[in-house]
């Protein structure tokens, strides 16, 4: 029976539509996987606190290298507790941008009241906690090592503290040995065990992230009743910080030793306070005077802008214009002629217009004015990296390593009331104990990944997004739809 003109009309149209229609449900999947295969992130908060810091991908790509599994397994909060939702989610969202940033990060989210056998094949028993695995090493971390509470009443607030637990982990697996850096005591040094403005104890919690332990070395009591003093012989480095009387000649003795075995030695230094001898072997001076530049961080004056030297410490902080803070700086001098044996580069210095102020007038509103008859011209470097080779008239003994050596005009920048103040503090601490213990692949931007803002959406905000997608969407979809077909029908 021959079908009607108007019935194969409509079997055309509804042919073509079908096949259209069709043809871009595959176009769609096929945009979706390519999409998916090849994605791209952008974070557009004010303050990229929703990427991972350059720091912990830093971290992540050299774990990657090493092409070994690292297990990343977090444990669900309560459920019914109180913000258990936002913490969930702060977890969850970190697990996914890890997923995305490693080819050997390989992360599980369990629900501990449903998989119990898997929290005690682990040994865990608390909800929120978060195991590092790779191989026989493992890292845990507790709930309440995830979440700090900030702000009370009305104002309070949850700070997600994921990435920086997870950056400690990454950093303790990519070592392989906990590294002590000693802090020489006995001569009005800098403490590490002190918690005051001048104290650095922040600098011994940042460095512990690194699995590098700040230990203080007391030549006069942790030796023998009648022994020589002796840098303890697990030593990756030690800090001379700011000693404001004269090192004893024992002290001087074992501080040359150390160096002379192909030891690190950073030494923090002050204006008008004694050198160790070893560095005055090294040729190293230190003029009377603070150090000036015509850029300064207003209203201080004794804080002059820095200028980063081409080195692996500061090389970000310079491509990204990091600051970092100093005060009341002392200049470094070094022998116009450095031996052979020792390489010298440059790490912070002044600009061009930079001296060594050793009073005299002052400018309207505070600040020092050069005055070529009393003061030091400059440039003038105050972070000096010094490299020592061994053997012949050096310091180091033959057959021992390269010892490496920083020396810093200023000790204010590591202690607790500084070191958050300036956006690359952190970053020049860490990078330079890094670089002293030959850990150079490590050396990286240090971000701040504590605080997390995120869009903490409750479950009737959910809701109300899912019926949006499932139910006004289509509808007026299928509202548009019949417009265009009723418009046509009138035709």
């Amino acid at each position: 029976m021959a079908l009607s003109r108007s019935l194969q009309r409509a079997l055309a149209h509804g042919g073509n539509a079908t096949l259209v229609t069709v043809l871009v449900v595959v176009l769609v999947g096929v945009l979706y996987g390519v999409a998916d295969r090849n994605r791209v992130r952008w974070d557009v908060s004010a303050d990229a606190t929703n990427a991972l810091q350059d720091d912990t991908l830093k971290k992540l790509s050299l774990l990657d290298e090493e092409a070994e599994l690292v297990e990343v397994i977090a444990f669900t909060y309560q459920e019914g507790k109180n913000d258990s939702y936002f913490k969930n989610r702060a977890m969850q969202d970190l697990l996914l941008e890890l997923d995305y940033q490693s080819t050997s990060v390989e992360t599980t989210w369990v629900d501990f009241d449903r998989e119990r056998l898997t929290a005690e094949n682990l040994g865990v028993r608390e909800y929120g906690h978060l195991v590092v695995k790779r191989g026989d090493e493992r890292v845990d971390v507790k709930a309440r090592e995830l979440f700090r509470s900030a702000g009370k009443g009305e104002d309070r607030r949850l700070e997600f503290l994921g990435e920086a637990a997870l950056n400690r982990a990454a950093g303790q697996l990519l070592s392989k040995r906990r590294r002590t850096i000693y802090v020489l005591r006995g001569h009005g040094e800098k403490d590490p065990e002190d918690p005051g403005p001048d104290g650095l104890s922040s600098l011994k919690d940042l460095l512990d992230n690194e699995n590098y332990e700040l230990e203080v070395w007391d030549p006069y009591r942790d030796r023998e009743a009648e022994g020589i003093p002796v840098v303890p012989t697990d030593a990756a480095a030690l800090l001379v910080a700011a000693p404001t009387a004269p090192l004893t000649e024992g002290v001087d003795d074992a501080v040359h030793a150390f160096v002379a075995g192909g030891g690190a030695l950073m030494v923090m230094i002050e204006p008008d306070t004694p050198l160790p001898l070893v560095l005055e072997r090294m040729g190293v001076t230190v003029p009377e005077g603070i150090v000036a530049d015509e850029k300064f961080i207003a209203p201080f004056v004794g804080r002059p802008v820095v200028q980063y030297g081409r080195h692996s410490i500061v090389d970000e902080l310079s491509e990204q214009h990091m600051l970092t803070v100093l005060d009341r700086i002392a200049g470094i001098r070094l022998l116009d002629t450095p031996p052979e044996w020792l390489q010298a580069d440059a790490v912070l210095k002044t600009s061009r217009d930079g001296w060594v102020d050793r009073g005299g007038k002052l400018r309207v509103g505070g600040g020092g004015i050069y005055e070529a008859e009393v003061d030091l011209a400059g440039p003038f470097t105050y972070a000096w990296a010094l490299s020592l080779q061994p053997g012949g008239s050096s310091i180091v003994n033959e057959g021992k390593r390269v010892s490496r050596v920083l020396l810093v005009g200023d000790s204010d920048f590591a202690t607790n009331g500084l070191l958050a103040e300036g956006p690359g503090n952190a970053t020049f601490c860490v990078n330079s104990f890094r670089w002293l213990v030959w850990d150079d692949a490590r050396i990286s931007l240090i971000g701040n990944p504590t605080a997390v803002r995120r869009l903490a959406l409750t479950e009737d905000d959910r809701q109300r997004i899912l019926w949006m997608v499932l139910g006004l969407f289509p509808l007026l979809t299928f509202l548009a739809g019949a417009g265009v077909w009723a418009s046509r029908r009138g035709r």
